[in-house]
């Protein structure tokens, strides 16, 4: 690794890719550990900036769950240096967007901002990522909040209970068998302590990614993060001990009875990890099965027979082994298992007939199209190489799906269907509606 310039010292670059004749993706590090994408992009007079922490509710265990979500709420308190409700309030007399998420793999902190307020983002910053007030106070408050928000989002959301219910029974010894925004008797008992240990060990800069994207100077970038940041010590990060999960040999089902005005069913089956090779075979296997009103299942049961009033699946983009969804909301009175006939009759036939060259491409398109969707404005580029650094471990390997998808074949097709979508290696949950 090479000195950046004198001008930075203790900054290095580590990686670049070059995204086309104008703009060049860089990546640095710094000594205490902190990574630093930064693309420029003079496109619009804004920026993106990402902090992106390599902690999810994977790296829970039972007793905190919650935890990794209970700091995206604690971490727009107050800090050493700023006061309750500052952040935000500076941010947004700038006209800046603020945000942030928890999902299973990661956390990140989000700001989109006009480029002339770029050098209030940094202290800011680097200022929640050190000096953090964990407080009695702060956290039953903040505890409070997440309460109300999983009785919102789960408890009381017929949808939410499903998903839980799902993942409860599809893992059973893995952490993706806890929710995200964890169990209501371990939100009540999270300690202050174990936020200062959480904070300490998670929230250090040898375990986060800053991604810059927008009208900057890749220089002055560099300066105020070198600033800002490379006084802080890095953490000993424990090693990750995840228990891997079981093979399933046997279809799981739960039934519950819910508030809703038709039946529903969600259907899980075990898929590769997101570095998997078969992972994009899997992405297309969902758009030949639902993307689109031609697609083959949104087709059969929504479009043309009006079984049902939404179907759709979805696929998990996890570090490890996650689960391919389907879901279904039924119409007027029709039970759950004549869509899931249908859809196991749809299975079936892609573990034995070949996709046709023009279907494949279809929906090869379709998957491709929604890709470069998402990498349009810089906030959607900073998310998008934030995402594949912390989950991929390389924010090159995004650009890497494209060309992944085109390579897919039929006979690709055909054995991930054989290999994944086995009613052996699935969960299934159906709703009723509550009598």
């Amino acid at each position: 690794m090479k000195d950046v310039s004198t001008q930075h010292s203790g900054v290095f670059k580590v990686d670049e890719y070059k995204l086309s004749d104008q703009m060049t993706i860089e990546k640095f590090r710094l000594q205490n550990g902190l990574k630093v994408i930064i693309l420029e992009d003079h496109s619009a007079p804004v920026f993106a900036y990402h902090t992106w922490f390599n902690v999810g509710s994977r790296n829970e265990r039972d007793g905190i769950t919650g935890i990794a979500h209970l700091f995206e709420h604690l971490m727009f308190k107050e800090t050493k240096n700023t006061k309750e409700g500052e952040f935000d309030r500076i941010l947004e007399e700038q006209g800046g967007k603020i945000n942030a998420g928890t999902y299973l793999d990661w956390t990140f902190y989000r700001e989109s901002v006009p480029k002339e307020a770029f050098s209030l983002i940094p202290p800011l910053e680097a200022d929640r990522m050190a000096n953090m007030i964990l407080s009695e106070k702060q956290i039953n408050a903040e505890r409070e909040v997440v309460a109300n928000e999983r009785r919102f989002r789960v408890d009381n959301s017929p949808d939410g209970q499903m998903q839980e219910a799902l993942y409860k029974n599809a893992f059973t010894v893995h952490p993706y068998h806890w929710p995200i925004i964890g169990w209501m008797k371990d939100i009540q008992s999270i300690s202050v302590q174990d936020c200062i240990t959480f904070y300490k060990t998670y929230y250090a800069p040898n375990n986060a990614t800053i991604v810059v994207v927008g009208d900057v100077m890749t220089q002055d970038v560099l300066s105020a993060i070198n600033k800002s940041y490379s006084h802080i010590p890095s953490s000993v990060v424990p090693a990750e001990d995840i228990p891997s999960e079981p093979s399933q040999e046997k279809e799981r089902l739960v039934t519950l009875e819910l508030t809703i005005p038709e039946e529903k069913i969600l259907i899980g089956y075990k898929v590769p990890d997101l570095l998997n090779p078969s992972f994009n075979v899997m992405s297309v296997i969902n758009g030949i099965l639902f993307d689109g009103h031609s697609s083959r299942l949104y087709r059969k049961l929504v479009a043309d027979s009006s079984m049902a009033s939404e179907a759709s699946g979805s696929l998990d983009h996890t570090k490890d082994p996650g689960l391919y969804t389907i879901q279904v909301s039924m119409n007027d009175g029709i039970a759950a298992d004549k869509a899931l006939t249908i859809i196991d009759e749809e299975i079936e036939k892609l573990k034995v007939e070949k996709v046709t060259q023009e279907e494949l491409e279809r929906a090869v398109n379709r998957v491709e199209t929604s890709f470069w969707a998402s990498f349009g404005t810089a906030d959607e580029k900073a998310q998008n190489l934030g995402f594949y650094e912390t989950a991929a471990k390389d924010f090159k390997k995004v650009f890497m799906e494209v060309e992944l998808l085109r390579k897919v074949t039929p006979n690709n097709v055909i054995e991930a269907a054989k290999t994944y979508l086995q009613t052996s290696k699935r969960t299934i949950v159906r709703a009723k509606p509550k009598q």
